[in-house]
């Protein structure tokens, strides 16, 4: 199984890429957050329900590594038996800042339904301290489900994403002045019209053009991480939705806060 990407081949381990993963380096704070690809490797070799999965660029430059670990079981949280998680994920330091981590979560889903044909439940689990991995994997469409305050190293995060759900990889969300463009593949497919007063952002609408639930899922799924990056001051989003639509916002974790006005929903995105 590969992915061939833009930037990037995503493959399934083979021994020829061991020499590069003996060089890989990762800095000592990242080694807080993640293990060297080397100390996770046999032990993935040798587990049946694992796969020890490598990503190459262009130059066929082992750029980051990853494991696939079916029917995994992570302390602290009760997840389906039928599930996949991705494990141990590092990006070479030698090679980072070049958009590489960004192209590889966006295409793991994909990957990994290739891998795993037969599940549709893929999660990870994050330091909650690292926040640029989760910005990265909420931008990605990856959803926060939980949060542990007892993890092996302090507070972790649960992303999940669901891979029989409508996803589209490749949507982003530019800011363009006093606009926001939704861009598939670099079409644009629509605009938000976000409102910023204070700390708190309003979503007064989406103009969609095409796809438009599944492109409105997927918003949905980013935005918070959107705003974090342009609006500091932001700790919440706010939108007025109608009853149709209220069953698609509250599965991206948003929530009414007056039961009085359950249409009116709130997303938290400083915690």
């Amino acid at each position: 199984m590969e992915f061939i990407g833009s930037q990037i081949k995503i493959v399934q381990y083979k021994e020829d890429y061991r020499p590069q993963l003996e060089a890989f380096e990762l800095t000592d704070r990242q080694k807080i957050y993640s293990s060297l690809p080397l100390e996770v490797l046999d032990e993935g070799l040798f587990d049946p329900n694992r796969r020890p999965c490598v990503v190459l660029n262009h130059d066929e430059q082992v750029v980051g590594f990853f494991v696939l670990h079916q029917h995994y079981q992570h302390e602290g949280y009760d997840t389906p038996v039928n599930a996949v998680y991705v494990r141990s994920l590092s990006i070479n330091n030698k090679l980072q800042g070049q958009g590489y981590g960004t192209e590889i979560m966006m295409n793991i889903p994909e990957f990994a339904q290739s891998v795993f044909p037969n599940f549709d439940h893929l999660f990870l689990v994050v330091d909650a301290e690292n926040q640029g991995a989760w910005n990265l994997y909420e931008r990605a469409g990856f959803m926060h489900l939980a949060t542990n305050p007892n993890g092996p190293i302090g507070k972790e995060r649960l992303y999940y994403l669901d891979l029989d759900a409508n996803y589209v990889s490749k949507l982003r969300l530019v800011q363009d002045g006093d606009n926001i463009k939704l861009l598939k593949d670099d079409k644009e497919v629509g605009t938000i019209d976000l409102d910023v007063v204070g700390n708190i952002a309003t979503l007064k609408a989406m103009d969609i053009t095409e796809d438009v639930d599944v492109i409105r899922e997927n918003v949905l799924r980013q935005i918070a991480t959107f705003v974090r990056k342009h609006f500091k001051e932001v700790i919440k989003i706010e939108v007025e939705v109608p009853e149709n639509l209220r069953d698609v916002y509250l599965n991206n974790n948003f929530v009414p806060m007056d039961a009085e006005h359950p249409n009116h929903l709130t997303k938290l995105i400083r915690y």
